[in-house]
């Protein structure tokens, strides 16, 4: 056979493995084609090169080049993708020295980046893959020159590309990743004592820089891997109001929603868990950490705290560990390298050194490098300062420079020598002097920020200091190379940070140079930017997404807010910025910060004479805020009202739509479904004469939703299900519009209930159950507690499937737990009763009636005359016959004051039960034959196969079998679902017994 003109040359095309793979397969496409085995032919074997694809293995590790994926054994690894080009590009060229010019080109072509990226970059590699050990296992470097990949690697195509591999959802506040921790072996073993001992509070209290938080962390992470117990890690130096601490906390162990009071929230929760509670950096939040811990202490407890701080809390439980500095030699002449090596401080100083400036230490060094770490108290932090500036000095400049800022010479300390946290600020002080002015001004520039920042935040608040782009990009690679600031790879680019103590250092030197207020003012515009941005993205990106994009800015967010309402802020800024911020808040279900944060702004707003478009919008957040709390008071409905009002201000169409469809959800709550009605008109008039249909779906939802409640149950499923094929299932539309609910949960979540009722029973409960993992896949609790609350509860205890109702209780309590979405109690609470009783706790029923009372004095009582038929049920079953008339007596009164019609033929079979049951027989056919006629006139097929089976079984008992089977074996037959549950099971043989009596 003839050989193809491209077939004998692909070694010229390339000698990268997976490129030549890819590549000759490609070719051998073309040739099935040609060949005459057409496209099928080509397709299959490119279906095969999908399947095989270059691996390189070293170690526990394999590299995947095509699908940007790293894995060690057999998990991923997570990498960001300048990390991931360097690894690549080092293992395709491993045994050989990658210079810093082709680093950087590979993962950055053609761009220009300063030498401090591809440092920071690098060391996150390392650190990615556990090589960050003295002796290097992969990576080295190579002084002057660049780096080399020195483990064996195995090239091969691999059959298990397409293997799928369940990436798991980190925890909300998990310990930071360390890097080498040198020096400390003792102090983390005694410190992982004390912590595995009887102390519920330890104390880790030092100076600054002594390295209290690496010492923790790391004696967390052996408390975690030994007791296989979590660990919540909490960096306190990103708030600056003890007043939000609670919160702040709250959000770390993953507690959301309506808190109430977040403090006794965050106890509660935390007695009932064996974690440990690691807060750091307490110092400037010292009062009222001592006050939680305090209060935690209370009671018994099964979590542990630990804390580290400049000074210890005082309070009677506490175990104080005190840390030391690094050990230094007394006496630093006649020092070789071998023996400086011995002392900790040196042993650090001399790896960062290395790390950071390629530096090597010389016997000649030796004294000087112990003069260094001795000038420097062995404080960690000062250390690290002082090792990285060897990259442009000797180590004699470098104590020569010294010198002259500790203001004493070694061996020679006056009595007012420095004391170790003076000994930290004169080496920031140090570092600093050494600065350019731009670099210097940059630095300072950076201590508003609360957290990590990028470089777009970066240049925008140079900005106000007169500073362009290439100044702020070539002084942050300075800063960072002198490790005044640290960078992380995030994404495609840096995140930037300063440590507590230089970041405090920096806002002094700000302030004192009078540019704080500039700064801070530009900060809180770059947040205000970014939060609108935010409002922009919410609807329809991916929520996963969106959340890594800006829940990382909360500490900013809070920074921002704590300035602009401030005596030196700017409070139209403030209140700006709050409104925009609105999706955050609701996104983290920090539901009762929220409210705070939207009722500071508005009290600012209404004294101010604010401009009432912001006014409408935080009046929204406000009372959506509330929805989720209980009792529903007076207030909320005077919120909506003022929400319509201040948007009819501000000619705002949206708003006035939002807060309508809001208002009739309350109105609707609390037993007003007509009322609810109206306004829903008003909304529709309103958005048909502005051609403004963004919120259709809530307002139809919300229409459908009322309607169903008022006995249009058949008309009300029908508009559910149309409006779910145009805005669900067809997966188009935004994921959320404005401040309201989760548009697949708020339509799809409102159909099971009535699917029940008008007879489509497997139908109700399987949708119900994809609706709730729909919401589990997007992650957002609230949705899920709706779900459970309104659909899956009530269907599955409706079905009598008890395996369904205790998976609903049980994650509805779990939910509750997490978010304190008080509307959902009474809720939660009756349906456990309920399952109790069903499973044949005769106390269950005082439980249920407990949570009836809260259901009333909670005001939310859509829905209550069901819930107390289903209660006086129960004492028909037990015949407790008063309690039963008096239950009867009160859901009446319920629905005839609701109108809530979707119940009346359930209460009216019961009605007649009851009559049937104290002897009053014509009384009780007669209100048989009455819920019969109201079911089937609303189409309620289950109430209607649910009472023509009680009425059945009353014939039956009177000897009138040949009625009871013709009046129930048609009903019967008409069901095509629901044959296994148990209304249907109880129909039946109350069918069979008619059928068979009549035959006798």
């Amino acid at each position: 056979m003839a050989t193809l003109p491209f077939e004998g040359r692909m070694s010229s095309l390339s000698t990268d493995p997976s490129q030549c793979h890819s590549l000759a397969n490609c070719a051998e496409a073309i040739c099935a084609i040609v060949r005459g085995n057409g496209l099928l032919g080509a397709k299959h074997i490119m279906e095969e090169t999908r399947k095989k694809c270059v691996v390189y293995s070293f170690g526990a590790f394999r590299l995947y080049p095509e699908r940007q994926l790293l894995v060690r054994n057999g998990e991923p690894v997570k990498l960001g993708g300048r990390a991931f080009e360097l690894l690549h590009l080092l293992v395709r060229r491993n045994g050989e020295i990658v210079s810093k010019e082709d680093l950087t080109a590979a993962a950055w072509p053609g761009v220009f980046v300063h030498e401090s990226n591809l440092k920071v970059n690098l060391h996150s590699l390392r650190r990615s893959i556990n090589d960050i050990q003295k002796l290097p296992d992969y990576i080295v470097t190579i002084p002057g020159r660049g780096y080399r990949f020195i483990a064996q690697v195995e090239v091969g195509f691999s059959d298990d590309f397409d293997l799928t591999i369940p990436l798991e959802n980190p925890p909300p506040s998990p310990l930071p990743t360390l890097g080498s921790v040198v020096g400390r072996d003792r102090e983390v073993a005694h410190l992982t004592e004390l912590v595995f001992g009887d102390h519920s509070l330890v104390t880790v209290v030092g100076a600054a820089g002594v390295g209290k938080t690496t010492v923790a962390i790391s004696a967390s992470m052996v408390f975690a891997e030994r007791r296989s117990s979590d660990v919540c890690f909490v960096d306190l130096s990103k708030i600056e109001d003890p007043s939000i601490f609670p919160s702040a906390l709250a959000a770390a162990l993953g507690l959301r929603g309506e808190l109430g009071d977040p403090l006794i929230a965050v106890c509660d929760y935390l007695r009932r868990r064996p974690l440990l509670l690691l807060l750091d950096n307490c110092e400037h939040v010292l009062s009222a950490v001592t006050v939680f811990a305090s209060k935690l202490r209370t009671k018994a407890s099964r979590c542990k705290l630990l804390v580290t701080s400049r000074e210890p809390l005082r309070i009677p439980s506490e175990h104080v560990y005190v840390l030391n500095s690094l050990a230094v030699p007394e006496d630093a002449t006649q020092l070789t390298a071998e023996r400086v090596l011995s002392f900790p401080a040196i042993e650090l100083f001399l790896q960062r050194a290395a790390e950071w400036a390629g530096y090597q230490l010389t016997d000649g060094d030796s004294e000087t490098i112990a003069k260094i770490c001795r000038a420097l108290d062995g404080l960690p932090l000062a250390l690290e300062l002082a090792a990285a500036n060897l990259e442009q000095a000797t180590p004699a400049t470098v104590l020569a420079t010294l010198d002259e800022f500790l203001d004493f010479r070694m061996g020679n300390a006056r009595p007012d020598a420095p004391d170790r946290h003076e000994t930290l600020h004169a080496a920031i002080d140090w570092s600093f002097s050494l600065l350019s002015r731009t670099e210097a001004t940059v630095f300072c520039m950076a201590s508003v920020f609360a957290d990590s920042f990028e470089l777009e935040d970066g240049l925008a608040v140079a900005g106000s200091l007169g500073l362009t782009a290439l100044d702020v990009i070539a002084a942050l690679g300075t800063l960072v190379g002198k490790s005044l600031i640290t960078a992380q790879v995030s994404g495609p680019g840096l995140r930037y940070r300063l440590l507590d103590s230089t970041r405090r250092y920096g806002a002094r030197r700000l302030r004192a140079d009078g540019l704080d207020t500039r700064c801070r003012r530009a900060h809180a515009e770059r947040m205000l930017r970014v939060f609108e941005q935010s409002g922009t993205e919410w609807g329809w990106r991916e929520r996963g997404d969106w959340s890594r994009s800006y829940v990382t800015r909360l500490a900013d967010l809070r920074s921002a807010l704590l300035w602009a309402f401030g005596d030196d802020g700017n409070a139209q800024l403030g209140i700006e910025l709050t409104a925009a911020s609105l999706p955050l808040w609701f996104e983290s279900s920090l539901v009762a910060e929220a409210r705070a944060r939207v009722e500071t702004a508005l009290a600012v707003a209404e004294t101010n004479g604010c401009d009432p478009l912001p006014k409408a919008k935080l009046s929204l957040a406000k009372g959506w805020s509330m929805m989720f709390a209980r009792p529903y008071t007076e207030e909320i409905g005077h919120v909506w009202l003022s929400a319509v009002e201040y948007a009819r201000e501000a000619r705002s169409i949206e708003f006035q739509l939002q807060a309508l469809v809001g208002l009739a959800y309350f109105t609707m709550d609390t037993g007003s479904i007509s009322r609810a009605i109206v306004w829903l008109e008003e909304f529709r008039g309103l958005a048909e004469r502005h051609h403004c249909h963004d919120f259709d779906p809530e307002c139809e939802s919300a229409m459908a939703w009322a309607r169903g409640h008022a006995g249009q149950m058949v008309d009300s499923v029908e508009r559910l299900e149309k409006l779910a094929h145009k805005h669900v299932w067809a997966n188009s539309g935004p994921r959320k519009t404005g401040l309201l609910a989760d548009r697949t949960a708020g339509i799809t979540g409102h159909i099971p209930f009535f699917a029940w009722i008008t007879g489509r029973v497997d139908y109700a409960a399987a949708l119900a159950s994809e609706t709730l993992a729909a919401a589990e896949r997007e992650g957002y609790l609230m949705s899920q507690s709706n779900v459970l609350a309104q659909a899956l509860c009530p269907v599955a205890h409706f079905r009598g499937d008890l395996k369904a109702l205790a998976s609903s209780v049980s994650k509805l309590r779990s939910i509750l737990e997490m978010e304190n979405i008080g509307v959902w109690v009474p809720v939660q609470g009756f349906f456990a009763a309920a399952l109790d009783d069903l499973q044949g706790d005769d106390s269950a029923e005082a439980r249920m009636r407990g949570a009836i009372d809260d259901f009333i004095s909670s005001r939310f009582v859509l829905r209550l005359p069901g819930l107390i038929g289903t209660l006086a049920e129960v004492y028909l079953k037990k015949e407790k016959l008063d309690l039963a008339s008096d239950a009867l007596d009160l859901a009446e009164a319920y629905d005839k004051r609701q109108a809530e019609l979707w119940s009346r033929p359930e209460l009216t079979r019961l009605r007649a039960r009851y009559c049937a049951q104290i002897g009053e027989t014509a009384r009780a056919e007669q209100l048989y034959m009455t819920a019969l006629q109201e079911a089937r006139s609303s189409g309620a097929r289950s109430y209607e196969l649910r009472t023509a089976a009680d009425l059945a079984g009353h014939l039956n008992q009177s000897g009138r079998f040949s009625a009871a089977s013709e009046l129930l074996g048609p009903l019967v037959q008409s069901f095509k679902e629901g044959f296994q549950t148990r209304d249907y099971l109880s129909a039946s043989e109350v069918l069979k017994q008619a059928i068979a009596g009549a035959k006798s």
